[in-house]
């Protein structure tokens, strides 16, 4: 049932006796019966905006006085009815107006969201712009400390309307100068700590690669220092004068008949993930292989295989986990020997 009709149900109310329903606020109306004597009557319909502009022409009702009123079903797309002024029942004089008050309808909302683009993550809470259909927005890049603006995806501006909008900024590490997807091999010549971001000085890991070891990389950065650093996993890096490229597609060939052939062995051990409280580690595919999931610092694991390859880099199969460097695990039960 239209709003219409509701009020012309409420009106038909008004001329009942037992009861005296009252109008609603936003309505101001006249029920008082007029006398009839056929005088040729006529009713101007204004519609209007909150502002008071007239969003169409008029429209025109006419009949006698004493005659019932019958306003007409009008929709005007982008605006809802929310008041009306002058409407009685009946014609009760030659010439009189009715006024419609419209309010433009809420726009869908229009998203914005903030990512670091090397990291693949949201920088801070996404914002929600609301507004009225079919007025303008605006979305302003937020500024976010340490991070520099790259580019922007999506309608930065542009008007609201009946479907939800995205706007996506990219930023970069401001220290960060290039990036590339790196998934080659490096082999470290010289003791290594690992650091905890490109640039670190100090690093709370205690873990140090040793010569000659071989690692797969994941991201190589150039810092605006331009020094050069690898990353070997999540929040571990090391930088370039510790290590030498190596041929991957040779590396690739020679390791896994070291692991299988030579140093592989089925085990029954549990062991606790050693990385960083309240960060974790990734899971691998297979050693130097591609990421298979996550296992948080403090977990306790189930092991079910364990691998050393020629570097003497050893790895652990966790059930139904994959594979998981040793230098990640603490109190073996029981211990390997």
């Amino acid at each position: 049932m239209s709003f219409l009709d509701r009020l012309r149900g409420m009106l038909r109310g008004l001329n009942q006796p037992e009861s005296s329903p009252q109008s609603p606020k936003s309505i101001t109306a006249t029920s008082a019966t007029p006398t009839v004597n056929h005088t040729e009557a006529l009713i101007l319909v204004h519609h209007l905006d909150n502002a008071g502009n007239e969003l169409q022409t008029p429209d025109m009702i006419a009949g006698t006085i004493g005659d019932e009123i019958h306003l007409p079903d009008v929709t005007i797309d982008g605006f809802h009815l929310v008041h009306i002024d002058g409407l009685t029942r009946w014609f009760t004089t030659a010439q009189a107006s009715i006024t419609l008050t419209y309010e433009r309808q809420a726009g869908q909302p229009v998203w914005m969201y903030a990512y670091d683009i090397d990291r693949r993550e949201l920088i801070g809470r996404p914002t929600m712009y609301r507004g009225q259909l079919r007025t303008a927005y605006e979305v302003t890049a937020p500024t976010v400390a340490g991070f520099k603006l790259l580019r922007s995806v999506g309608d930065v501006t542009g008007e609201y309307t009946t479907i939800s909008k995205t706007v996506l900024f990219f930023y970069r590490n401001q220290n960060w100068q290039q990036t590339d997807l790196s998934t080659g091999f490096i082999q470290i010549h010289t003791l290594t700590k690992v650091f905890p971001y490109p640039g670190a000085t100090t690093t709370q890991y205690p873990t140090r690669l040793q010569p000659g070891s071989t690692y797969k990389t994941y991201m190589r950065v150039r810092l605006t220092d331009h020094t050069i650093w690898y990353e070997i996993g999540g929040d571990q890096w090391i930088p370039e004068s510790h290590l030498q490229l190596t041929t991957g597609d040779n590396l690739l060939l020679k390791l896994p008949a070291g692991y299988h052939v030579q140093n592989q062995r089925a085990v029954q051990q549990t062991g606790i993930v050693s990385f960083v409280p309240g960060k974790h580690v990734h899971t691998y595919s297979e050693p130097y292989g591609r990421y298979l999931g996550t296992v948080d610092h403090g977990t306790t694991v189930n092991l079910i295989e364990r691998l050393a390859d020629d570097n003497g880099v050893v790895w652990y199969r966790l059930q139904d986990q994959g594979y998981l460097p040793g230098r990640y695990l603490t109190h073996l039960d029981p211990p390997y020997l």
